[in-house]
């Protein structure tokens, strides 16, 4: 018992060390979830060994995770049903669904497969499992790294503020973009308490669908309606993508005569991405988030957890490789034993 106590207290202490070191990393997300299931191991071994019918309450909760997972299945399917009648039908509408059914689906289909006991269905099937397995551990490292870094904001001193684009609803500021621009409002009344009056810097170009630059809609609701001075905003109009969001913002600022690093601020989740490909970018910036529509937040959350893993596609296909091993291995000893 006290060796699992010391285990959990070593891995906290590491975690925190790293986060502490830089916020931007993924492999923050791979120490929390260790720290988590060290601490959750060392409960159990608790709960187990002093009270009563120990075993028996360790099992209820495991059955209870079964249940939780059963149920944010049927969540995720409802909240992909509310996204395309509420925002349209898109494949990044319909993220949170196919997840939702993915998760129902997957154990079902991979149980099937393996009850064939064909070396074939053995090996679709573990091959199945494997890959569920390893998409759900690695989309728990990105919540892990994500969460806490959207919880606790680091708050910079700064005479710069990027404010990250959106796509506009008939040429107008949408609900989405005027959070993030709030925040960048927010974080100007906060510098103006610290002696600084920052640039801000709204930042995105012109979409197929949208009549002006989403830069110029931005700028235009930051001086007309926020009450920011004209002379502390300047619009970026050309960018295309996040990383040019950041790059031509950052030339903007820099020929202003203002030194980095700089806040952005996005929408809450697509902070860690954003400070992800900052950090990428060699840059020191750290994102703050505005808040997102609560039915929005589970596909939003899922096209940033693909973006991160589009980042580290090299990482994770090692990563599998063990797994493809033991797939394998399996076909190869159900066929000889056949």
């Amino acid at each position: 018992m006290l060796g699992a106590l010391i285990g959990a207290a070593f891995w906290w202490g590491l975690y925190l060390l790293v986060f502490h070191r830089d916020r931007r990393r993924v492999r923050n997300g791979v120490m929390l979830l260790i720290a988590l299931y060290s601490s959750l191991s060392a409960l159990a071994l608790l709960v187990e060994t002093t009270l009563p019918l120990g075993d028996l309450l360790v099992l209820g909760v495991v059955l209870l995770e079964l249940l939780g997972a059963l149920g944010l299945g049927v969540f995720m399917v409802w909240n992909g049903l509310t996204m395309v009648r509420r925002e349209g039908r898109s494949l990044g509408n319909l993220l949170s669904g196919l997840a939702g059914l993915a998760l129902l689906g997957a154990p079902v289909a991979a149980a099937a497969l393996l009850a064939t006991l064909t070396p074939l269905g053995l090996g679709a099937g573990a091959l199945l499992a494997l890959i569920s397995l390893h998409m759900g551990l690695a989309f728990l490292v990105f919540l892990c790294a994500s969460v806490p870094y959207q919880l606790f904001p680091r708050k910079l001193p700064t005479e710069g503020v990027i404010v990250h684009g959106s796509g506009l609803v008939r040429g107008r500021v949408s609900r989405l973009l005027r959070n993030r621009l709030d925040r960048a409002v927010a974080e100007r009344e906060r510098l103006l308490g610290l002696g600084l009056d920052p640039l801000l810097v709204p930042s995105g170009g012109q979409g197929a669908d949208e009549p002006r630059t989403e830069g110029a809609a931005m700028a235009q609701y930051l001086v007309e309606e926020a009450g920011v001075p004209e002379d502390r905003v300047r619009a970026e109009t050309a960018s295309r993508t996040t990383e040019e969001n950041l790059t031509l913002s950052h030339s903007i600022l820099e020929d202003a005569g203002i030194e980095g690093p700089y806040i952005v601020t996005t929408s809450r989740y697509h902070a860690f991405r954003a400070a992800l490909l900052a950090r990428s970018l060699g840059y020191e910036d750290e994102a703050v988030g505005g808040p997102t529509t609560f039915y929005y937040v589970p596909s939003a959350t899922l096209r940033e957890f693909l973006a991160v893993l589009s980042y580290r596609r090299v990482w994770l296909a090692v990563s599998f490789l063990p797994a493809l091993g033991v797939v394998a291995l399996l076909v190869r000893a159900v066929t000889l034993y056949a």
